[in-house]
């Protein structure tokens, strides 16, 4: 199943870790990037939505919201439920567990 490592890839990257380390910005990165990805997919488990109501209901800029709900489509994780105005609904996509 794609996003699930093995535990061959927890153990390279973990070594991976140890030989060259992380950043503490980019650590942070990837901290914001999972509160925020999290935060978007509690307001869209409610209810489908547009960017602007996923920036209001989340207190994300918009732009951000877009960047994210542009990799959640690319992955599959939302997609576009039809128009509301002049913007889009998006809606999760239910994941099957394999």
């Amino acid at each position: 199943m794609p996003g699930k490592l093995t535990e061959e890839h927890k153990q390279s990257l973990k070594l991976f870790r140890e030989r060259h380390g992380v950043s503490d910005s980019l650590k942070r990165y990837a901290a914001d990037f999972r509160r925020e990805r999290k935060r978007l997919t509690e307001v869209l488990q409610v209810a489908p939505a547009t960017v602007p109501e996923l920036a209001r209901q989340t207190g994300l800029p918009a732009d951000q919201v877009l960047w994210h709900i542009a990799g959640m489509r690319k992955y599959g994780t939302v997609r576009e439920v039809g128009p509301d105005g002049d913007y889009i609904k998006y809606a999760l996509v239910e994941q099957t567990r394999g």
